[in-house]
């Protein structure tokens, strides 16, 4: 009776307990983050690496993989095989960390095929986005997760709604999710293999507040060391960790932790010692421990500093109007726009703060929203009316999408990084016609100088000494 009794409960959604774990070992991270290392004995030897990330930090900037070149194609498997447009090529998630010069990244979103050398051209399995570009569309077999530029996770079973895309900044797929609004997903007597697992979740706050993404890496395929773990029991260690949602992403071969120590980045200069490296132990090829898998698409995180970038606190300096949830929604856009450009001097970069703060901008007045003034409710903003179209072409996005998007200070940040690359805007910079480049009147070239001169000497001050 008491074996039928516990099966009900199992068929109502009431799950096993996961073991506790015989050692838990805070670990060095980045500020904003806290990572520790998990040690179970039960139900079988694992490894797992836990990862929270602070949704409320505005110094936190995220990524995900690059597109892949236009051009490149994929071959698939078929009767005949055939070719297909690539959405990205093969990375290792330590050589995605050093080339995008972050201090976290973790594999994330299933590809196809699996491959030996990175550089190959491949298919992502649902949905890949970046900087609000669409590069591979979500698809009904696959589950996804977004992040809006004010740091909103969700996540979707099947297609998110057009304007969760609309809105996000970047997403990846993943094979389905394993914790639903706080229960565990019954797999109904599903095969239930043990693999390594990457998993991505939700933690809220007793209010039910978001307070941070949970990144998930465990070890498996290494018998007596960590051994994997099947959906089910991964979603019990979810509600362990207390994890409102819980999303399966690609397993396998392709569980990778990059991280970067700060604490030795601070007592040595050695790039050995200071730059990325892998915490976990793969087993990317031929379930090989230590190996690495050239994966499709991998997620990152680096820390905005005053030698990085322009962090919130003198965002907040130059235009000391903007609320916490505008510098949330502004400072890590306009620090991957700083990147992407190579913007790496004062001088750079208060240029592009000050085209950001012309009248609508998105650190600028707001421009009138009156059909008579301003037709179709498009900003006069400079950079606008001569890069919209190629950006929307370029993006794929229709012109209800566009407006959308550049209702948005984020969206604003990404046309005006398009329009300084396709204007060679740094070269007029260099030659001191920036204003003239920008077509702007005698009135707003003396205004953009003046911001500019209060950009520099903002970015050209020296950050306090610690102690």
């Amino acid at each position: 009776m008491l074996c039928i009794f516990l099966a009900c409960l199992h068929s109502m959604g009431q799950q096993s307990v996961f073991p506790n774990p015989i050692k838990v070992e805070p670990l060095p991270s980045v500020q904003g983050t806290t990572l520790e290392f998990r040690l179970y004995e039960q139900p079988r030897p694992l490894k797992v690496w836990c990862l929270r990330v602070d949704l409320n930090d505005p110094d936190l900037a995220h990524t995900v993989s690059k597109p892949a070149p236009k051009g490149a194609k994929v071959k698939v498997a078929g009767n005949p095989p055939k070719e297909i447009p690539a959405e990205t090529l093969s990375q290792t998630t330590l050589d995605f960390a050093r080339t995008e010069k972050l201090d976290i990244a973790i594999n994330a979103s299933p590809f196809y095929p699996v491959v030996k050398f990175p550089g190959q051209p491949l298919d992502i399995n649902g949905l890949h986005l970046r900087d609000h570009q669409q590069v591979s569309p979500p698809l009904n077999g696959y589950a996804c997760w977004t992040l809006s530029p004010d740091h909103r996770l969700r996540f979707f079973q099947g297609r998110p709604p057009y304007v969760a895309l609309n809105r996000a900044l970047i997403g990846t797929g993943g094979f389905g999710m394993v914790i639903v609004d706080g229960r565990v997903v019954d797999r109904q007597g599903k095969e239930d293999p043990l693999h390594p697992r990457t998993a991505l979740g939700l933690e809220q706050n007793a209010a039910g507040e978001d307070k941070a993404m949970v990144w998930l890496v465990i070890d498996g395929r290494q018998p007596k060391v960590s051994e994997g773990v099947g959906l089910v029991e991964l979603g019990n260690l979810g509600q362990q960790l207390g994890l409102k949602q819980l999303l399966n992403l690609d397993g396998g071969g392709s569980s990778t932790l990059v991280v970067v120590d700060p604490s030795s980045k601070e007592e040595s200069k050695e790039p050995a010692k200071t730059g990325p490296h892998v915490k976990n132990t793969p087993v990317g090829l031929g379930n090989i421990p230590g190996t690495l898998r050239p994966n499709g698409n991998n997620w990152g995180l680096w820390r905005i500093t005053t030698q990085s970038g322009i962090t919130s606190q003198q965002l907040k300096q130059f235009s000391q109007s903007l609320t916490v949830g505008q510098l949330l929604r502004l400072t890590g856009p306009l620090n991957n726009a700083l990147r992407h450009l190579q913007l790496q001097d004062p001088d750079s970069r208060s240029a592009f703060l000050a085209l950001l703060a012309l009248p609508g901008g998105p650190l600028g007045e707001k421009n009138s929203q009156d059909k008579s003034e301003n037709p179709g409710g498009i900003s006069s903003w400079p950079p606008i009316a001569t890069t919209q179209p190629a950006l929307a072409a370029e993006l794929g996005y229709s012109p209800r999408e566009m407006t959308a998007l550049l209702a948005e200070p984020d969206g604003k940040i990404l046309l005006a990084r398009w329009w300084w690359q396709s204007s060679s805007a740094t070269q007029s910079l260099q030659q001191n016609k920036l204003p003239a480049l920008l077509n702007l009147s005698t009135e707003l070239a003396d205004q953009f100088r003046l911001n500019q001169k209060k950009a520099r000497e903002i970015l050209s001050q020296k950050p306090a000494s610690r102690g």
